[in-house]
This record gives C-alpha cells, sequence and structure tokens, in this order.
C-alpha cells in the first residue's frame, strides 16, 4: 500500500504531462480553422494593394546637375577592372529619364518619376 508522499511523487510527473499537453494541445484539432475576430467587423468591402517595389529613392531624390551637364558623354572606369576582351569599353553617361524640379519651402529637388 502507497502513503499519500509517495503517491504524490509518482503521480506529479503524470499531472504536469496532463497540464502541458492540455496548453500545447489549444488549437491544434485543424490550425488552420478560422478563429473569432478580436473586433467585430465593420467594412462591407476592401481594397487590398500589393506592391512590390516602388521607385527608388535614387531616382527620386538624387539630382545630379553634373550628370545632366555631361549627358552623352564618353567615360573610362578608374581602379576598375574591365572584362573587354582587347577592345577598349566606350561607355557614355546617361541623364535621369525625369525631370527634377525644386519642391516645399525647402525647395528640395524631386523628380518627376
Amino acid at each position: 500500500m502507497l502513503n499519500r508522499r509517495q503517491l504524490l511523487k509518482s503521480s506529479s510527473c503524470g499531472f504536469g504531462s496532463l497540464a502541458l499537453s492540455s496548453l500545447l494541445g489549444k488549437g491544434l484539432s485543424n490550425p488552420l480553422s478560422p478563429k473569432s475576430p478580436v473586433l467585430p467587423a465593420r467594412a462591407k468591402r476592401i481594397i487590398f494593394l500589393f506592391m512590390a517595389g516602388g521607385p527608388s529613392h535614387v531616382d527620386s531624390f538624387d539630382y545630379k546637375p553634373e550628370l545632366i551637364k555631361r549627358d552623352g558623354q564618353s567615360f573610362d572606369f578608374v581602379g576598375v577592372r574591365k572584362n573587354t576582351f582587347g577592345k577598349k569599353s566606350q561607355r557614355k553617361l546617361l541623364k535621369p529619364l525625369w525631370d527634377f524640379k525644386q519642391h516645399g519651402e525647402s525647395g528640395r529637388w524631386v523628380s518627376s518619376l
């Protein structure tokens, strides 16, 4: 016959595992089942926009007046290894494709992109 101390000692692991299984098992019967919302829904319709990417900050805010002056001029890479296979590389500068204008009280240059 077991006394009370031995009974509690031997059954403590069993009670702990029962409690743990009930804590871990909440919602695991069907994890994809719909859950009730925290707040009641008021919207009848929504528009969801997923926009991967956007205008680059370089194209939008990086005004380079010297690049605009030198549009179409050729240049050489200095300090960069060329992979031209014996041919002289002719690279030309290209001005931004969008116009820049000053905006706001600060006069910040922003593209029309």
